[in-house]
């Protein structure tokens, strides 16, 4: 991602952090939908004594979520975002949670599993060649499965500010990494969940 990209990207995350506090809205959701679509990638995840890259984390709800459910796994969580990364070291300073942008600082590891929860929601220049590299680099440092969840283009609500996407394209991206992948967009209504896997 480019500086100019990356800059707004952190602006407008800080802003929406500084007005809504600790609270979904920070990062984008509402409560609810937040819920739903967190129960909806452990549907397709089983991370109990695994290790998962939580990409675009946030202020660590996912973790939250995680840890109430009672499941312990190796997380780390990565946002570029340093306020929001500084208040999930606050919430939970037993997880780890870096501020890195993987496209130049390289993962040092692998994970079983990577999820990336509508980390490229936004509609900013060039967000889907954007979205295809990390993406890309993503599932080199994963052996097992990647949880991708964006917007679907087929929705009856769009907002311009926001990026959507179509199975179409989701599909010929998959192809260039795996065989074995599924694109799925009847967990939750107007979101498609992209599931590769090795």
């Amino acid at each position: 991602m480019d500086e100019l990209a990356k800059e707004y990207v952190i602006d407008f995350f800080t802003k929406r952090l500084i007005h809504f506090k600790d609270s979904p809205e920070s990062v984008g959701w509402t409560p609810k939908g937040q819920i739903l679509r967190y129960e909806a990638v452990l549907k397709l995840i089983n991370p109990d004594g695994k290790s998962l890259l939580d990409f675009g984390c946030g202020k660590g709800d996912f973790y939250g979520f995680l840890k109430q459910k009672g499941i312990n796994c190796h997380y780390l969580g990565v946002d570029i975002n340093s306020s929001l990364i500084e208040l999930a070291r606050r919430k939970y300073a037993e997880a780890l949670f870096h501020v890195k942008d993987i496209e130049i600082e390289a993962l040092d590891r692998n994970f079983n599993y990577t999820v990336a929860i509508g980390v490229f929601n936004l509609a900013i220049k060039g967000i889907k060649e954007i979205m295809k590299r990390y993406l890309t680099i993503l599932f080199e440092h994963t052996s097992e499965k990647l949880i991708f969840t964006c917007l679907n283009k087929n929705t009856k609500f769009i907002d311009f500010t926001l990026t959507y996407f179509t199975n179409e394209e989701l599909d010929s991206f998959s192809r260039t990494l795996t065989d074995r992948y599924q694109l799925i967009d009847s967990l939750i209504e107007g979101d498609i969940f992209l599931v590769l896997e090795k």
